[in-house]
């Protein structure tokens, strides 16, 4: 008897296959024809040092919406692209399968590869590393800021995981040290993520286990 064999899908953001490039034009597209473009770190730079300058404090907040608009266009692209590779709904994929296609997915596009601490799930927070993040170049943040925790990266991650749970959830930066080699940040709801930046932000940067005592 012949063993009939079923092909299995590679991963939907590998690069070989996601990106393609078009040598006459010098662009890039995916494998669904959508634009990517290539943004120069200097200008991510740039960018909060402008909005610094020119809004103060505000800056902050201005870089987190930006962020938060930012990461749920960019979770509805993904799911989008998972549900048209796989042909089959998000919600019956496997979760192993799908959270190696999300970390596959910020990798390809320049933003680092997240990972996600489920520890806390039961006090409603979870708390995601990115690692080497293509976007967390914020200028140092002062001592005295009121807005510390309020960076372009944790708007991003507010907007994506608010539009993967169709909830509409905040994210902080626990750690704002420049340029780290990763950063962490808390997720949950609007005035849960509100009281631990009142109560416990103000003293400075959070750590693992300094969430236990919350």
């Amino acid at each position: 008897m012949i063993e009939s064999t079923i092909p299995i899908p590679a991963n939907c953001f590998n690069p070989n296959g996601y990106v393609k490039s078009h040598p006459a034009s010098g662009l890039l597209s995916t494998r669904y024809g959508d634009r990517l473009i290539s943004v120069p770190e200097v200008l991510l730079r740039s960018i909060p040092k402008t909005l610094r300058a020119e809004a103060g404090e505000a800056s902050y907040l201005a870089l987190y919406t930006f962020g938060e608009n930012w990461g749920k266009t960019f979770c509805d692209r993904v799911l989008q692209d998972m549900v048209k590779y796989y042909r089959q709904p998000i919600a019956d994929m496997i979760a192993t399968e799908f959270f190696v296609n999300v970390q596959e997915a910020w990798a390809v596009h320049g933003l680092g590869r997240p990972s996600i601490d489920f520890s806390f799930a039961k006090r409603g927070l979870l708390v995601v590393t990115i690692s080497n993040s293509g976007i967390g170049g914020n200028p140092t943040i002062e001592a005295n800021s009121t807005y510390r925790s309020f960076t372009l990266e944790a708007g991003f991650l507010a907007g994506w995981f608010s539009t993967l749970t169709g909830e509409n959830l905040r994210a902080c930066a626990c750690d704002w040290s420049e340029a780290p080699t990763s950063m962490q940040f808390l997720i949950g709801n609007i005035a849960q993520i509100d009281s631990i930046e009142r109560s416990h932000l103000q003293q400075g940067m959070l750590t693992l286990d300094s969430l236990e005592s919350i």
